[in-house]
């Protein structure tokens, strides 16, 4: 979340004086981009996984099903797509298939069909299709999670394009918000734009629109995936951490070592309540092992 996207939501808190010593605005928005950094990750942690589009390089073992298909359940979910699959006796005689190949059921269950394979498999010196039953070495690379990034350059009205820090995630089609306060919109990226290799670094891209802009957009503005509610629950932990008391001596909650650890159950309007709010909301999207 973007510090103008967490200014403009009606939190009605003084956002001037984070940064003491400075009176620079920018100083006091960088300060407030620290904390919904803090925030995010801690929305991370209480999810178990990275909530933000992310490349997962996951490696276990597998059996084969009776219809000759690899069934592995995601460590991260939802996942968005699979970029490629390897899999053989030993880990390091690895057979690739084309990921193209692979079924992604309800957001978390990677299907690899591989039953009617006729040509050599060189994962274990075999040849013809796997074992049913058989337990073999498997590695899968893909995308999950909801795409989070931000524009790194603007936008003019009626753009066909955009261009932003990380498309890691962004599909042909699919369709993405612009959280500019004022200026929100929905876009859909064109069904003919081909995302680019994922790279580490990840490189600023233009991404293709099926239908260009309807407002003017400047860099640094959000561009998500992500469910309004995950965004919420983000927000709510923010504010929670900006209503912390200023000394011990006004703290409601001296005995804890993690004093937002205790919100939770403190019925006293401290921010208790935006916090369970916060954990509530993530819960549902909570990593299942």
């Amino acid at each position: 979340m973007s510090a103008a996207s967490f200014k403009a939501h009606p939190t009605y808190l003084d956002l001037d004086d984070l940064r003491s010593g400075s009176n620079l605005d920018s100083d006091q928005t960088a300060e407030l981009v620290n904390l919904l950094l803090m925030a995010s990750d801690w929305a991370d942690n209480r999810a178990g996984q990275n909530l933000g589009a992310h490349v997962v390089t996951q490696r276990c073992r597998a059996r084969f099903g009776r219809d000759g298909s690899l069934k592995v359940h995601a460590d991260n979910t939802p996942v968005i797509s699979v970029l490629s699959v390897g899999y053989g006796y030993t880990p390091t005689a690895l057979t690739t298939v084309d990921a193209s190949s692979a079924w992604v059921e309800d957001g978390s269950q990677i299907v690899i069909p591989l039953g009617g394979a006729t040509g050599p498999w060189s994962g274990s010196l075999q040849f013809g299709s796997p074992v049913g039953g058989g337990e073999v070495y498997v590695q899968l690379v893909y995308v999950a999670c909801w795409v989070a990034t931000a524009l790194s350059q603007n936008a003019a009205v009626s753009a066909n394009t955009l261009t932003v820090a990380d498309p890691t995630g962004i599909v042909p089609g699919g369709s993405y918000r612009i959280w500019d306060p004022g200026y929100e919109e929905d876009v859909t990226v064109s069904a003919t734009w081909t995302p680019p290799a994922a790279s580490v670094p990840v490189v600023p891209t233009a991404v293709t629109l099926a239908a260009p802009t309807v407002y003017a957009h400047a860099a640094g503005h959000d561009v998500s995936g992500m469910p309004s509610d995950m965004r919420l629950a983000v927000t709510n932990y923010a504010v929670s951490a900006l209503m912390r008391p200023d000394t011990a001596s006004e703290d409601s909650y001296p005995d804890t070592a993690l004093s937002s650890g205790t919100r939770q159950k403190d019925p006293r309007r401290d921010g208790s309540g935006l916090v369970k709010e916060a954990e509530r909301i993530l819960s549902r999207y909570s990593r299942v092992r």
